[in-house]
């Protein structure tokens, strides 16, 4: 049985809505100036900005000129400790997943947020996969907030157009899902990368941006059965730098990521979330199994996300801004492999 919590977006939504209607009647009434004067004088109004992206993410923030822009999670005590970062002389090379020597996590754990109940064992009794039934394209790749970026380390560098963001694209989450997309291509999964900078210029907004990207590849690309939005985190010590969450494998740091999921409970259409959250349990199960700590707890919450779109969509957190660079393309090929393995299954 599904619960709802109330949510507190309601009214500045509701608000929007009424005010939409309105401005539409001005306009086909023939007052096209005054439309735009009061068009002008709400763009410039904080109160009526906030409200109206409620009706995008679900949440609505009191003051934005304050808020950061950055997802913030507070880390529990269980969460992995981070480990010391490593020079590329101290590496060594990943080994693949063996599915033959890997036994399968007993459970998986979450941070639930979005105020739903469901059940997880079904889902573990039930494992779902994609299936490569065709030679088109199966797994697309975009990036919400591609600008976001790491911390710099070595010869990864950037110049910097925002708080640990760049433009650079071989510094900022495309570079990411280009080596995700490298680790796919190279096991025979057709991959379509999607590298427009959703976040750039506006911030606001990105998550519509997104949308029509991916639903206009959507439509080029029909036989794709699985979206992932790559993102990275940010999370802040006590004195306000960046924390780094990581942990070692096989003798090489990697930064730790998490699977967020959405849901319906912003109120925005999406009645099927638990079949798509059922594909992250899977691939979650046979991550913790095969890379024990390489992720955190699934963060379920109230929005969507865009993750509607298909039915394996995921959003994924890879590392947080206080990792580096490399620490992040380690992870990814160790997701990109696990993906490869489990969730991808030959016809």
């Amino acid at each position: 049985m599904k619960r709802r919590k109330s949510s507190n977006t309601s009214a500045p939504a509701f608000f929007c809505l009424i005010l939409a209607a309105v401005l539409l009647l001005t306009g086909k009434a023939g007052g096209d100036e005054l439309l735009k004067d009061i068009l002008s004088n709400l763009a410039q109004n904080d109160r009526f900005v906030r409200a109206a992206l409620a009706l995008e993410t679900g949440e609505y923030t009191e003051n934005v000129e304050n808020k950061s822009s950055e997802t913030v999670i507070e880390v529990s005590d269980t969460e992995q400790p981070e480990q010391p970062a490593q020079t590329p002389e101290q590496t060594t090379e990943k080994q693949p997943v063996n599915p033959d020597e890997i036994p399968k996590a007993d459970t998986v754990t979450f941070s639930n947020q979005s105020g739903y109940e469901f059940n997880l064992q079904s889902m573990l009794d039930n494992p779902k996969r994609v299936i490569a039934d065709s030679d088109e394209p199966l797994v697309l790749i975009y990036h919400t907030h591609a600008t976001e970026a790491y911390t710099p380390s070595g010869s990864d560098t950037y110049t910097a157009s925002g708080e640990q963001r760049t433009l650079d694209t071989n510094q900022n989450m495309v570079r990411v899902g280009e080596e995700l997309c490298k680790v796919l291509e190279s096991r025979g999964i057709k991959t379509i990368h999607l590298t427009d900078l959703n976040d750039y210029p506006s911030y606001n907004g990105s998550y519509g941006e997104s949308l029509r990207n991916v639903q206009a590849a959507l439509k080029k690309y029909p036989s794709v059965k699985m979206t992932i939005d790559i993102h990275r985190d940010a999370i802040l010590n006590a004195d306000g730098t960046p924390k780094k969450l990581s942990t070692d494998i096989n003798g090489k740091t990697a930064a730790q990521m998490m699977l967020v999921m959405g849901t319906d409970a912003s109120g925005l259409a999406f009645d099927d979330w638990e079949e798509h959250l059922g594909y992250a349990v899977t691939l979650q199960r046979e991550l913790d199994a095969a890379y024990p700590n390489l992720m955190r707890s699934i963060n379920l919450r109230k929005q969507r996300f865009n993750l509607h779109l298909t039915p394996a969509s995921m959003l994924l957190e890879v590392g947080t801004s206080g990792n580096t660079l490399q620490e992040a393309i380690y992870s990814i090929q160790l997701f990109g492999d696990t993906l490869a393995t489990y969730m991808l299954a030959p016809k």
